[in-house]
């Protein structure tokens, strides 16, 4: 049990809550510290940025974060600001126990702290980049000294009793290296490439100012705000969307923002007499530096750098949330390029603990929100055996083991009368202009889930070496193939009448048994295809299976790309709502067919 402080009779959220310690020292000295929030918070030494955390956790695993003051002889003030949006207004990644403060260093010079509220502040939630935090709107009673421990009325904190855990880091602390603009055009100031940045500006003069990001302008003012979507084509329009943080000036104000922003532009708009000085420092996972030679490996590495912070994530521009089926091909990348593997562990543990009665997961987590992806518990288990054969049965396999085989009961739990399976959820398997969100025509008991659940067991059996999971594998193997396999065309159908046909059903069969009767049909039917998502099993099927010349026919679709404005690879290939998405990225992993990629 640790003491955290907070506010006096802390208010209801949202509000940001700054912590300040004024200290002295008789020399030159170092000061070792930990510290967590909740729910993050920055630390600034004598006004000036020190570091962000804690690491994003989960309530089952809260860290907390290392770090030291280096300070010369006299007084000095430590301030950290932290935030407390609460459920309605957080980002959807970020997650709560009780908000607080937690600060502990071995000195006894770091005792004594009080506190202030960020006045004349407020809170709105973000558009269109939902999921993330929110904007803020800075009125002119704002105290502009604040992180510096000036000015204002500052009050003695509360100290409560707090049973959580905190546990030490697992990732190294993340970038943060300046980076400018190359151009600027009016207000917008552009990057050379789609960045994650921490932005510092500081305001002198009077007026108001707003700024906002954005990963491009729109070719026309239509946008959907339910899909997200509008018309980029080649990122070269005109009209720009989203609102904006705004800030009321009169004087000097100094602004850090309280989480990094993601795009390729910032539109910055001055009102009145007031000037802009803007500061930005690219953040992310910090893997080291490699070459790629083409512009397509390039653009997919920037992908995976933009989508790697405490957690992988779907796109830094909107959710910014970890997903099981997006992570996979994330941790796989990484291990094809990197030594580094601590992202991918954290991963893996992360998405066990959200572990439900029934042996489900979670899709997402960490998140303030609760979605269950059925295929998503099924390809976690295709996720931990990708670790699996590189590590072994190592410390963190033996960990996850036993709640691995939870999942494996999960899916005999919904086994039919009829020796299928029908599990309850989103039964989502990829998005398809042929299918209603993500769900084949079929309904849950589609063929694709079925083998998904095929590959989950034997990936399970291999890992335990149970001869159990095995058995259960090759039945449900057998079933799918009696029930879902039409000879007539040599494809297996998504549902149990032969209506509906996909690509999916034949590369996940492919995959579950690499001389299933499916080859020559995939080369002449016209099926329902697979996204630039589920194109990972498209091409990891082509590669088991022989199929060189489907591959080449699909990784065309990112030469379609080119020439299309972007840095980093989309959502979908066509009409993306998001510029930068992870997934987009297993190109990287087409390793005989590479040299297709021009």
């Amino acid at each position: 049990m640790n003491l955290w402080m907070q506010p006096a009779n802390p208010p209801s959220s949202p509000y940001i809550a700054v912590f300040r310690c004024r200290f002295s020292v008789d020399e030159k000295t170092k000061i070792p510290f930990r510290f967590s929030a909740d729910e993050c918070c920055q630390l600034f030494i004598d006004g000036n940025w020190l570091m962000a955390g804690a690491e994003r956790g989960t309530p089952q695993h809260w860290y907390y974060q290392n770090g030291e003051i280096s300070v010369n002889k006299g007084n000095h003030t430590l301030i950290a600001r932290v935030l407390c949006f609460g459920k309605d207004m957080t980002a959807y990644g970020q997650m709560s126990v009780q908000h607080g403060f937690y600060f502990a260093e071995d000195s006894k010079r770091l005792l004594d702290w009080d506190y202030q509220l960020l006045e004349d502040c407020e809170f709105q939630q973000p558009f269109s980049d939902w999921g993330t935090f929110p904007r803020i709107s800075v009125g002119a009673a704002y105290n502009p000294e604040i992180l510096s421990g000036q000015k204002g009325v500052w009050s003695p904190v509360e100290y409560f009793a707090d049973t959580r855990v905190l546990h030490a880091p697992d990732l190294p602390r993340m970038r943060r290296e300046a980076i400018r603009p190359i151009s600027q055009s009016g207000s917008i100031h552009s990057f050379a490439s789609y960045v994650c940045v921490w932005a510092v500006y500081t305001f002198r003069g009077k007026g108001k100012v707003s700024i906002r990001w954005s990963e491009c302008p729109y070719k026309s003012e239509k946008f959907d705000p339910l899909s997200l979507k509008g018309e980029k084509e080649k990122r070269d329009g005109n009209f720009w969307v989203g609102n904006q943080d705004q800030f009321q000036v009169d004087g000097v104000l100094t602004w850090y923002d309280y989480w990094w922003r993601a795009g390729r532009h910032v539109e910055i708009v001055s009102e009145g007499s007031v000037e802009v000085e803007a500061n930005f420092f690219q953040t992310g996972y910090p893997f080291p530096r490699i070459a790629m030679q083409t512009e397509l490996e390039k653009m997919a590495l920037n992908t995976l750098q933009c989508c790697s912070y405490e957690t992988f994530m779907d796109c830094p521009y909107y959710e910014q949330l970890m997903y099981i089926g997006d992570s996979r091909i994330e941790a796989l990348i990484v291990y094809h390029l990197f030594d580094d593997h601590r992202l991918p562990e954290k991963a893996l543990r992360t998405f066990i603990l959200s572990q439900q009665e029934d042996g489900s997961l979670l899709s997402q987590y960490p998140s303030k929100g609760r979605q269950v992806i059925p295929s998503f518990t099924l390809i976690y288990l295709l996720m931990l055996h990708d670790y699996f054969q590189i590590h072994g049965r190592n410390s963190l396999i033996r960990e996850i083991l036993p709640k691995a085989e939870k999942i494996g009961h999960y899916i005999l739990a919904n086994l039919r009368q009829d020796g299928l399976l029908s599990f309850p959820g989103w039964n989502f398997i990829d998005w398809t202009n042929d299918w209603t969100n993500g769900v084949p025509l079929a309904g849950a008991c589609n063929c694709p889930s079925q083998w998904f659940a095929v590959l989950a067991l034997e990936k399970l059996a291999e890992m335990t070496g149970k001869a159990d999971w095995q058995t259960a594998a090759l039945q449900l193997k057998q079933t799918v193939h009696n029930t879902f396999y039409d000879a007539k065309r040599g494809l297996y159908a998504d549902d149990h009448q032969f209506q509906y046909f996909s690509e999916h059903a034949q590369v996940l069969a492919l995959l579950a048994n690499p001389q299933a009767p499916v080859c020559q049909a995939l080369r002449q039917e016209h099926l329902t295809e697979c996204s630039i998502y589920f194109s990972f099993y498209y091409l990891q099927a082509c590669r088991l299976a022989n199929l060189p010349d489907l591959a080449e026919r699909r990784l065309q679709r990112w030469q379609q790309l080119l020439g299309q404005g972007l840095t980093t690879l989309p959502e979908e290939f066509d009409n993306p709502r998001s510029d930068c998405h992870a997934w987009s990225s297993h190109i990287l992993l087409a390793k005989d067919y590479r040299e297709k990629i021009k």
